[in-house]
């Protein structure tokens, strides 16, 4: 093989090699279904798409030839668009309307084919013949401009919104009978109206959601016929739902001693979350229980019950508070009643012991003076008193005569307890007061402390025999 053969079969190799890899990613081709037409018809094209790629793909078709043409697809989009799957082939038709043409010719419009992926675009020829202008009305071509606005754009579902269309007819044609169609995923809307020669018209159309219309942006797609034939451009207006929380107090129930209120929360927003708040003091909240359960907060100086209402599970959420102050009265009630049955049936006797001037030697307690007071705190007098106390027996007694206090009646060894001393009283007054004295002598002075026992009174009251004891007495220490 020649050197020339081997650089042309180089040569060829190379230039397909450079096909394969340039190859385009798409490819568009305008299919003609009717295109020679009268001036108020529409011509018809089919766009098909080829996609060369390994992925699912949309392309826009960008639209040509305004204001003088129109192109659109039924039903209506905006933008057009068109999804081809990968490897595959895909076609919409497309109407072409001419809106101002008034000269029977052929016309040729470039539209656009977009990926919107990538960004390329690839322009494709259209071929339009005009072969007639005699259905022009009254000799004019129907020219009719329009603006809308929706106010506000941004919608609560619980109020009103407002579709204002202007119109302008541009002509002396007498529009007798149009047709405004607006078309949305939430609103649909259709009404006939005349337009006078070059009259200016404003419509104006009140709508209103559902209350539970969720959040989301939608596209409102208003459009002017003449019969069939579109004489105003689709126009596209967007607006968006928004969610929202309401909030009313549920009348307060009350029964005994008992409050119930509470706050009713609903919602257009599933899932959403939102923060309730309802204004309390400590005295209540000590008394109050929640449903669900609230956190207590304080902000500049106040305090609030805060929930966190999740809307997951419903849209109507109900936060409770119960005020309950029968606990409360219980309590007072029962306080009372103990009260009472303490002064009913205490002690009408009070013992109390005592030491004074103690005396310390080497370091440690050699003697001291004891004190019992007997006193009758009610109402009647009491007889015949029996006072006794002990002394341990690390100690012994000596009777000390003091004025205005009374000496033991006996004083007595006890195998146990130590010495025991009595006292008998005759009689008490009621409010009066006996007082007992007597020395105890250590028999070695006695290092740190020690306790004395309790001293105790014995009368017969009425019926029963009363029995009680004094406080116990530390000495030393």
């Amino acid at each position: 093989m020649t050197k020339i053969n081997k650089f042309l079969i180089y040569i060829v190799g190379m230039f397909l090699l450079l096909n394969i890899a340039y190859a385009a990613p798409f490819d568009v081709e305008i299919v003609s279904i009717k295109d020679k037409i009268v001036v108020d018809e529409l011509a018809e094209y089919d766009v098909v798409i080829t996609n060369n790629l390994n992925t699912d793909e949309e392309f826009t078709i960008k639209k040509a030839g305004y204001p003088f043409w129109d192109m659109y697809t039924q039903p209506l989009q905006s933008p057009i668009t068109l999804e081809v799957p990968a490897s595959s082939t895909a076609s919409l038709r497309l109407l072409v309307d001419p809106i101002y043409i008034t000269v029977v010719d052929t016309y040729t419009l470039s539209i656009g084919v977009v990926n919107e992926r990538t960004g390329q675009e690839q322009k494709a020829p259209i071929t339009v013949g005009i072969k007639s202008t005699e259905p022009l009305i009254g000799g004019y071509i129907p020219t009719v401009l329009g603006s809308a606005s929706i106010s506000p754009q941004k919608i609560d579902p619980r109020d009103e919104f407002t579709i204002k269309i202007v119109l302008n007819n541009q002509n002396v044609i007498n529009y007798t009978k149009l047709t405004l169609k607006i078309d949305s995923n939430l609103v649909q809307e259709e009404m006939d109206f005349p337009l006078g020669p070059k009259e200016d018209k404003t419509i104006e159309i009140s709508k209103k959601l559902d209350d539970m219309t969720v959040p989301q942006d939608d596209k409102l797609v208003i459009a002017i016929f003449l019969d069939e034939r579109i004489i105003v451009n689709p126009i596209v207006k967007e607006f968006e739902v928004v969610g929202y929380v309401s909030s009313e107090k549920i009348p307060q129930e009350q029964s005994f001693l008992k409050i119930r209120s509470g706050v009713e929360l609903v919602t257009n927003n599933p899932g959403s979350t939102e923060k309730v708040k309802v204004e309390t003091s400590l005295l209540k909240n000590l008394f109050s229980s929640t449903s669900p359960r609230a956190e207590t907060v304080k902000e500049d100086g106040k305090y609030f019950l805060v929930w966190e209402v999740d809307f997951s599970d419903s849209r109507t959420v109900t936060v409770r508070v119960v005020q309950n102050y029968r606990p409360l009265v219980v309590i007072i009630v029962l306080a009372i009643i103990a009260i009472v049955l303490y002064f009913v049936f205490r002690s009408p006797i009070v013992v109390r012991k005592g030491i004074a001037n103690v005396r310390m030697s080497h370091g440690g307690v050699s003697d001291a003076k004891v004190v019992v007071r007997v006193k009758n705190r009610s109402q009647n007098q009491i007889t015949d008193i029996e006072v006794t106390d002990y002394v341990p027996h690390i100690a012994h007694v000596e009777k000390e005569i003091s004025i205005g206090s009374m000496q033991p009646h006996a004083i007595l060894k006890h195998p146990k307890r130590g010495i025991m001393l009595k006292w008998n009283v005759d009689t008490i007054e009621p409010g009066d007061e006996r007082v007992m004295s007597y020395r105890m002598i250590s028999k070695l002075p006695i290092l740190g402390e020690f306790n004395l026992p309790s001293a105790s009174a014995r009368a017969k009251v009425g019926t029963k025999m009363i029995i009680t004891n004094s406080n116990r007495v530390t000495v030393g220490g």
